[in-house]
């Protein structure tokens, strides 16, 4: 019994580098970037489409969407919670504006343009060339009726934000006062209850708020990512609680598979319920919440279990996987652009899509960004000793 709990103790000591973090961190971006090749195929609206639309993938990335964000913002918080332990409340923000803020700002001017170009020009909304498109940029007029947006970098926005507001709470949290509670974190049911919080978003603001991604009437969306964001912090800073979610990883995705197939099914056999009665909106609240949840805990308690583990790909992929997230929706659409006219078999275009991505993504990230301490901040990166 004595050395099952000395193994339990260096097992779960987050002092050490945990690999299953990173692993879920890089797989994750990874995700994403075919999701929005996706995009370009389904029938939901984006900044360009394919002359053929494919109602075949939409279930798949229905699925992807309920919890694909949620994860991210949830593996961010769990980043935040290291980053702390090491750092004042002004260092701490300082940090998070020189990887957030500043390759925002970037993006904005650099990154994002295109891809409202090409929307323009594919939606027969302008003409001539990008040279003649590109002061519009300056004139400061929101998209979608003017030409200045974040685009998919409305993720780095409301990072920062949330990092800046959140540092006092941060602070007090990691205080020796609060260090008994996050022992506590070792039963499926407490960690299946913090689902609770984003259920009463769900049901005051879902109805109100539609996700905008624009920060000024998002808060619905801006509600949600913030709880799972700083529930991301309060487990990062919990030993008992990954192993809580490894332990029960079945029970945790059991759950998100089952509410899963029945809306997916219930939806496809009788239709959309409308939420204009109370008590479909009380059940929607808590089927939607409860999946991205427990999605989110038996991701990480399967991460924990099988990817704990450090190899070449993973040091690459885990310094690479910012920069890539930075630049691929706009290679997304410009590739997209230029293949949506296209005969070729929409299964093939979407392999050329995701694989084109990828590849333009790690040339750009490894001869051009990768090298030069010049061009590394603006990708969020420190400089290379």
């Amino acid at each position: 019994m004595e050395t099952t709990t000395i193994t339990s103790k260096v097992k779960n000591d987050l002092s050490k580098r945990q690999h299953y973090i990173d692993w879920i961190r890089v797989l994750a971006f990874g995700i994403l970037i075919f999701y929005h090749s996706g995009m370009f195929f389904v029938s939901w609206g984006w900044h360009v489409k394919n002359n053929i639309i494919n109602y075949d993938l939409e279930p798949p990335m229905e699925w992807l969407h309920q919890w694909r964000l949620p994860l991210l913002f949830f593996i961010s918080g769990v980043g935040v919670s290291f980053a702390m332990k090491s750092r004042t409340g002004w260092q701490f923000v300082g940090e998070r504006t020189k990887r957030l803020f500043l390759p925002l700002v970037f993006g904005m001017f650099v990154i994002v343009p295109p891809q409202i170009y090409f929307e323009r020009i594919q939606r027969h909304q302008i003409t001539g060339s990008y040279l003649d498109f590109y002061p519009n940029v300056f004139h400061f007029v929101s998209y979608p009726k003017g030409d200045f947006s974040w685009h998919h970098l409305w993720f780095i926005a409301y990072l920062w934000i949330y990092s800046v507001i959140c540092t006092p709470l941060f602070l007090w949290l990691k205080s020796d006062s609060f260090k008994s509670i996050f022992g506590k974190l070792n039963n499926k049911w407490i960690l299946l209850s913090f689902s609770f919080l984003p259920m009463i978003a769900y049901w005051t603001l879902s109805q109100k708020w539609e996700v905008t991604n624009n920060l000024t009437s998002d808060w619905y969306n801006f509600t949600v990512s913030f709880l799972i964001f700083v529930f991301g912090y309060l487990v990062g800073l919990s030993k008992v609680s990954w192993d809580t979610m490894e332990q029960n990883r079945k029970f945790f995705a059991g759950i998100a598979i089952f509410i899963t197939v029945f809306r997916l099914s219930y939806d496809a056999i009788f239709g959309s319920i409308p939420e204009d009665a109370l008590w479909i909106l009380l059940v929607n609240g808590v089927l939607v919440m409860l999946n991205i949840w427990s999605s989110i805990l038996a991701i990480c308690g399967f991460a924990k279990h099988y990817l704990n583990f450090k190899n070449a790909f993973l040091t690459y992929s885990n310094e690479a996987v910012y920069p890539f997230y930075i630049l691929h929706q706009t290679i997304t659409v410009a590739l997209g652009f230029y293949m949506a006219e296209s005969d070729l078999n929409i299964w093939l275009k979407l392999v050329l899509l995701s694989l084109g991505t990828f590849l333009i993504a790690w040339i750009i990230y490894h001869f051009l960004i990768r090298p030069f301490n010049v061009i590394r901040p603006l990708f969020g990166l420190k400089s290379k000793n």
